[in-house]
């Protein structure tokens, strides 16, 4: 490697000697031993699918990110690359409009953000710092802080439109147990005028203040809890106030980390 390659690279990466005196063979040998019990199941999985798909096998899809980091519909410029929403669905797997009738929308009872973007619902204080904290909103790889604050039902309803959800699953709700009170976003306060939709404009998120709806928090714990019917009282209706908002059920919700700690509606 080039003297102006290797200053380069220390500029950008302090430890990059490391990454200098690596070797390309051993690389490649360490990296193929590591997958080789995978390599089995590399193939044509467009094919795989579309004949999933068409003997009526179940088939489960899974989408990265959030709808609000779509390229085409999210808070641009703050989005990914790519398409997050149900529409990208056929591009990444090949199949022109595959036919998924169970859309799972998957919801935190709070809202999250990571890195810059508009956000009306942030919490610069300590209650964002307890939801923070007590949701362990750090980044798996990075472990960079995620931004934390109120549900925002203007963008869920958002959401929920884009992917044509028919169902949620609502996820740490047992981060707001011992709130004295929850708030929910309902509409925004743009310019003097109050509004329930979404702005296509990102630009226009930013001066968008939140109105907020204040619901009674709780103090015992979910732990335990199996039905929908044992949660408490304010857990229940802060649940149901979001199946309102968002016009579909929520089928799922989770009462802490563990796969155990999960409620469905159905059983």
């Amino acid at each position: 490697m080039s003297e102006w390659r290797l200053g380069l690279l220390r500029e950008q990466w302090p430890n990059s000697d490391r990454v200098a005196d690596l070797d390309a063979r051993r690389l490649t040998e360490e990296v193929l031993s590591v997958a080789q019990p995978f390599l089995g199941s590399i193939g044509d999985t467009t094919r795989a699918i579309r004949t999933a798909l068409g003997e009526k096998q179940g088939v489960l899809f899974e989408g990265a990110q959030g709808a609000l980091l779509d390229v085409d519909h999210g808070t641009y410029p703050y989005v990914t690359s790519s398409s997050t929403t149900y529409a990208g669905l056929g591009n990444s797997i090949g199949i022109a409009e595959p036919a998924v009738s169970h859309r799972l929308g998957i919801v935190k009872a709070y809202q999250t953000r990571v890195g810059e973007g508009p956000f009306p619902t942030e919490l610069d204080d300590e209650v964002g710092a307890g939801l923070q904290e007590r949701g362990g909103e750090f980044g798996v790889t990075t472990g960079r802080p995620r931004r934390c604050g109120w549900l925002d039902l203007v963008a869920l309803r958002y959401a929920v439109l884009l992917n044509g959800a028919t169902d949620l699953a609502l996820t740490k709700i047992d981060v707001l147990t011992g709130c004295d009170e929850i708030k929910v976003c309902r509409a925004y306060s743009v310019g003097g005028e109050e509004i329930d939709r979404f702005p296509l404009s990102g630009e226009v998120l930013e001066d968008c203040e939140p109105v907020y709806e204040v619901l009674p928090g709780w103090e015992e714990s979910l732990e335990g809890i199996d039905t929908l019917g044992g949660l408490p009282a304010a857990a229940a209706a802060y649940a149901a106030t979001i199946e309102e908002a968002a016009g579909v059920p929520i089928e799922i919700v989770s009462t802490g980390p563990e796969p155990e700690a999960t409620i469905y509606r159905g059983l």
